[in-house]
């Protein structure tokens, strides 16, 4: 039976209590007389010979699951829905989503014409009395609108918006969940543009998986920015969950000529990452550009090392960081601010070759000891920013450019001792906090066609402190500060 079929015939489940003959003697089913009594009777004979038949009206069974449909079960996105909806709720968004975006994308752009569906699985005892339409009516207008929705916003370079949804309602209110999705345009698509979202179909369906993951949720959005720019203006996915504690509760990406930007938000946390993409930059090599996003994540791990920051937030941020660089990487609105001078491979060399970048994440933490009892609970948060500018002096051959990173980092946790369960209100734990910030500015000048000046300062000031209270009185506080202050010039030998 084909998967199609299979969910077609899925839909009669619940419907028929099949009448059965059942002989003494013989012990046999007789299905002529099966096919012959209504659908919900059974027909009993008894002894060798059949004098008359019984028959007696069987009780409706208390559960009855049902599919309703809002249009016809006939396509592989219909398929792939009845498949979804059938996975373990643990399994998270992941499994609801999984190949859903991805066939949505690939189906539209085949046909080029507009879709909807909406499937529910429903109780239908739970519903109440009525006829199967009525029921299946009911529970359709029953899906929730507090559901988990994830959107999909493509714009073409040539003006048309093209619109994603996908809706997962996890209710069980009275045994119901579903799914419904949608893909419309606002015009008609040339071949290249559908061709262009077909390409994008196995990007999305990553990006979802990843964040839909149930306890580990993972950025994976690199496949799906790089979408065809030629053809494409901008791609936006966004995905709101509501309900409380969940691990995802919203999320929003832009990627554009403008600005790549991701916003993660959950019990996990906050990120918050945006790279400029129109930001000047000359011509910068691949392996500068890895090597000082190598350096930045290196940085990053020691941070969350001192903060003791939730991992899997900090995972998180780690991986928007460099994916969002990379994209960066291969968009066409990399300007050559410098490039009509001759100079400009020489200076790019002594700055970062990365977009300039904002990005932060900031949450609660908590961390078990060996026996599984919560030990240590706090917070951190933590900013790592980039800002290039350039300055042109009075004669064309005189010129300016600054660019400065700066790091900052502040938590708090309090420790049990003795590796046993965290009691604030007993008084006895140690606190920490930690305040560090650091700053790293390179200036190259250039006067009459030549570098003048290349510096490079490093000022970093690091603070730990830690109090030990006994029955609330601190008992012992040491402070750990360390001071960095560097100048380096970048050009030696002029």
């Amino acid at each position: 039976m084909s998967t199609i079929s299979a969910i077609r015939t899925g839909m009669l489940v619940g419907d028929a209590n099949q009448g059965v003959t059942v002989s003494r003697s013989a012990v046999t089913v007789n299905s002529a007389t099966v096919a012959a009594k209504p659908a919900d009777s059974t027909v009993v004979s008894m002894g060798t010979s059949v004098v008359s038949d019984v028959t007696y009206t069987k009780p409706a069974s208390l559960s009855q699951n049902r599919q309703a449909w809002s249009n016809p079960v006939k396509d592989d996105v219909s398929a792939i829905m009845a498949l979804n909806s059938a996975r373990r709720r643990p399994d998270g968004l992941a499994a609801q989503w999984r190949g859903l975006g991805g066939a949505l994308l690939s189906q539209f752009a085949t046909s080029g014409t507009s879709y909807r569906q909406t499937l529910v699985n429903y109780d239908a005892a739970a519903m109440g009395t009525g006829s199967a339409k009525e029921l299946d009516e009911a529970a359709l207008d029953s899906f929730s609108s507090m559901v988990a929705k994830a959107s999909l916003k493509v714009q073409t370079r040539s003006g048309i918006t093209v619109e994603l949804t996908l809706a997962v309602d996890r209710g069980g209110v009275l045994g119901r969940n579903g799914l419904a999705v949608e893909i419309k345009a606002s015009g008609s698509l040339s071949s290249a543009e559908k061709r262009a979202l077909a390409e994008m179909a196995q990007g999305l369906d990553k990006a979802l998986e990843g964040l839909g993951q149930p306890d580990r949720p993972r950025m994976d959005i690199a496949d799906l920015a790089r979408f065809d720019r030629n053809v494409l203006q901008s791609v936006d996915l966004s995905i709101k969950n509501p309900g409380e504690g969940e691990l995802l509760s919203s999320f929003d990406l832009h990627l554009g000529a403008d600005r790549n930007s991701i916003n993660f938000d959950g019990a996990l946390g906050k990120v918050d990452v945006g790279v400029d993409v129109q930001m000047p930059l000359g011509r910068v090599g691949e392996q500068q550009r890895q090597s000082s996003i190598t350096e930045l994540l290196r940085q990053v791990d020691a941070a969350a090392q001192r903060s003791h920051a939730e991992s899997r937030l900090v995972t998180l941020f780690k991986d928007a960081f460099s994916q969002l660089h990379e994209a960066a990487g291969t968009t066409g609105a990399r300007i050559a601010a410098l490039s009509g001078n001759p100079l400009s491979g020489r200076v790019d060399t002594m700055l970062s070759g990365l977009a300039d970048f904002t990005a932060s994440f900031s949450g609660a933490f908590e961390r078990t000891g060996r026996f599984g009892a919560v030990v240590e609970t706090g917070t951190a948060s933590y900013q790592l920013n980039q800002e290039t500018t350039f300055t042109p002096g009075s004669q064309a051959d005189a010129w300016r450019v600054d660019q400065k990173q700066s790091e900052s980092l502040v938590a708090r946790y309090v420790k049990s001792r003795g590796d046993v369960m965290l009691d604030t209100s007993s008084g006895n734990y140690d606190v920490f906090t930690v305040n560090d910030s650091t700053e790293k500015k390179t200036t190259v000048s250039v006067v009459e066609g030549r570098v003048s000046d290349a510096q490079r300062t490093f000022e970093q000031n690091l603070l730990q402190t830690m109090k030990k209270l006994v029955n609330f009185k601190v008992e012992e506080e040491r402070e750990t500060p360390v001071n960095r202050r560097q100048r380096e010039n970048l050009q030696p030998n002029a």
